[in-house]
């Protein structure tokens, strides 16, 4: 018995998508390209914030001199280099070493010494009237030394001041030590500095 040819034709098999699959394929190559130019970007991306210079005590004033500039990835912890101006004259609250990329908590604002009636005097001082190593944020007793016993005997005008300033040893103003004072015995301070009759004694932490 014969078939027709209609029965006995085998069904039509689905061709190949193979041009979808290659355009999926070549997208994927693109995106991946893509990524990886992003991320090169991204990587060479940097912000600048501010590095510390100079070993700086606790307490001690921030100067605009002790601060450089330093590019780094932005991470958003570090205070931008736009907020030096801002950031000069507030205080650390820890010892910051050289090479420090500065954070919000590592600064304080400026010290409550600079307010109505209180004094910023200036002492030059001689080896032997000031401590070693001392820095601004130190804390000290000045002290009125008679130049001869016969004056009296040494004795406390301040128990306890703040340094503002130290100036570096062995420049124009070496000795020079800058501490804040009650407005009121700031005169008498300065009599006694210019008689060479001053001597700073650093209280312990």
């Amino acid at each position: 018995m014969l078939t027709s040819a209609h029965s006995t034709r085998l069904p039509d098999v689905p061709r190949e998508r193979r041009p979808a699959f290659a355009l999926l394929g070549l997208l994927l190559v693109l995106a991946g390209a893509v990524a990886t130019v992003v991320s090169a970007v991204r990587a060479g991306d940097r912000t600048e914030v501010i590095a510390i210079t100079q070993r700086l005590g606790a307490g001690q004033p921030i100067p605009l001199a002790a601060m450089s500039k330093r590019a780094v990835a932005p991470v958003g912890m570090y205070l931008p280099w736009s907020e030096r101006e801002r950031l000069a004259g507030s205080v650390t609250s820890v010892t910051v070493l050289p090479g420090t990329l500065l954070t919000r908590a590592m600064t304080t604002p400026a010290a409550t010494e600079r307010v109505p009636g209180k004094a910023r005097v200036g002492l030059l001082l001689k080896p032997g009237q000031i401590p070693d190593d001392l820095v601004a944020g130190d804390r000290v007793q000045i002290v009125h030394v008679p130049a001869s016993p016969a004056a009296g005997e040494s004795r406390v005008l301040v128990p306890n001041a703040r340094v503002d300033g130290v100036a570096k040893p062995g420049g124009p103003d070496s000795g020079r030590v800058d501490v804040m004072v009650d407005g009121t015995l700031s005169p008498q301070i300065a009599e006694y500095a210019s008689k060479g009759e001053i001597a700073v004694s650093e209280l312990g932490t």
